[in-house]
């Protein structure tokens, strides 16, 4: 597994605002547009293109378009918060969407839903803001790599060092990226200094 901080003044910028306790809900769904955005953009920057023939107003030329075939797949809920954005960028993209449970004494991940369309040769892209244990993520890909996929990459706001080298040890060959990777984890497998509960904030159940 490649790891892949992705360093922008914009998202830097965005994602202060993101941890701030004081964000409203509101500006919290602007926020995850904008970071999502930046992650996406990053992580699909090795999509093969194709060449097409297009006429300008003035003039025949050749012009490029994406060749891979793409399927975002978000872990329910946060990651239905990226699920927006990263179909603003390829609303032709096929979408997945796994359930997933974590038992807050064990930290072990539960699938209690899965729902995928076919995988085999495309792009991949998981969808789920925050990497912490990383066994979430690890189910995830553990639903989808049987399937072949060509690219399999996570995007995640924030990571901490134990998820990232959770998912580097089973699959060493996927791709993950995020804004920023944090000090760790606390007693109760929170991300620190993080944001808090990335769900309960974008969908203001706190």
């Amino acid at each position: 597994m490649a790891f892949h901080v992705v360093r922008h003044p914009i998202a830097e910028s965005v994602l202060t605002r993101l941890r701030d306790r004081d964000t409203s809900v509101c500006e919290y769904h602007l926020l995850c547009r904008q970071v999502s955005f930046i992650l996406l953009a990053e992580a699909l920057r090795s999509l093969e293109l194709k060449t097409v023939p297009i006429n300008t107003p003035l003039a025949p030329c050749e012009g490029n378009a994406i060749a891979d075939l793409v399927t975002f797949v978000a872990i329910s809920r946060a990651g239905t918060a990226m699920l927006g954005p990263a179909l603003e960028l390829l609303p032709e993209a096929t979408i997945g969407t796994i359930g997933i449970e974590r038992d807050p004494m064990t930290t072990e991940a539960h699938c209690y839903y899965q729902k995928l369309p076919k995988i085999k040769g495309r792009y991949v892209v998981v969808l789920d803001p925050m990497l912490a244990t990383g066994h979430s993520a690890a189910l995830a890909f553990s639903l989808i790599a049987p399937q072949q996929p060509k690219i399999l990459s996570l995007v995640s706001v924030l990571a901490a060092p134990e998820g990232v080298e959770h998912l580097m040890k089973k699959f060493p060959s996927a791709q993950l990226y995020a804004a920023a990777l944090d000090q760790g984890l606390n007693e109760q497998n929170f991300i620190v200094p993080g944001l808090g509960d990335f769900g309960d904030r974008f969908y203001g159940t706190l």
